[in-house]
């Protein structure tokens, strides 16, 4: 009977009311501390750092009150020593104060690798080799033999290189495949993708990247990363078979128009193959 009237008890209801209004206030607070960790709501626009020394970027960024972190180093001779040679998230990305920006700078002179052996490997294992060493594909050139795809011999600077040479990091390898009884190639669809994506499809695709062509949208490095391609020659859509090593150009644009319009066109054309 006592505790029913505590219940009923004025002084029961202000306990209450006090423990609500502090879980009201606890709440407050922890949602207020969270919009302040997060940043909630600030939005910054991360700024091209691309050839900026390392003392210039930190400066950028600290002003822009972002952060880095070096994330690798290669070697460009086109470029001073602790030149930003890449950074992500890339310059025009939307982030929050205080966000950390990974950096790659041009080292002071070029770590060199032991090449690894291509020869008589597969083209696709050789382009695993490859880019896990911290190389590139140059160009893919074709040779008869019977196995197609099939590793003849790499090329460095235009001679033969053979395996456990000493060569810079990052240097471009040209491969000589075999031709095989291949009937020839279609052109991958390369609309919509960005430079970097569109070589690597090119080169699975056992072709080579061709000529490069930006339009009028853009105007600084930042652009040209960002550029999507919005036409190549020969199309996706022709049907037209190639010889593995052939050339396939791109046009670039960041003009969302003009890449809604080339994908509206190409619709069609599949539309109409398909019907």
């Amino acid at each position: 009977m006592k505790s029913a009237n505590f219940f009923k008890s004025k002084l029961f209801l202000i306990q209450i009311g006090i423990a609500l209004l502090v879980t009201i206030i606890l709440i407050w607070i922890t949602l207020i501390s969270l919009r302040w960790y997060t940043h909630h709501g600030e939005e910054l626009e991360v700024p091209d750092l691309y050839g900026m020394s390392l003392e210039e970027a930190e400066n950028k960024l600290e002003s822009e009150q972002l952060k880095f972190s070096i994330y690798d180093s290669i070697f460009n001779p086109n470029f001073a020593p602790g030149s930003v040679l890449d950074q992500r998230p890339l310059a025009g990305s939307i982030v929050k104060r205080k966000r950390n920006l990974f950096l790659t700078i041009n080292a002071n002179q070029p770590e060199q690798i032991r090449f690894p052996n291509l020869v008589d490997n597969s083209f696709r294992q050789a382009y695993e080799l490859l880019i896990t060493n911290g190389f590139k594909i140059g160009k893919l050139e074709y040779r008869e033999n019977q196995f197609f795809n099939l590793v003849l011999y790499p090329k460095y600077n235009g001679d033969t290189i053979h395996a456990e040479s000493l060569i810079n990091k990052g240097s471009s390898i040209d491969l000589v495949l075999g031709k095989g009884d291949n009937n020839g190639i279609i052109a991958p669809n390369l609309l919509g993708i960005i430079n970097s994506q569109a070589e690597e499809k090119i080169i699975l695709s056992n072709m080579n990247l061709g000529r490069i062509k930006f339009d009028a949208s853009i105007s600084n490095h930042s652009d040209s990363i960002q550029a999507k391609v919005w036409k190549q020659s020969p199309s996706f859509t022709n049907n037209q078979k190639m010889r593995p090593g052939s050339k396939i150009d791109i046009w670039l644009t960041r003009d969302s128009l003009k890449l809604q319009r080339a994908d509206s066109l190409l619709q069609k054309r599949l539309s109409t193959l398909l019907y």
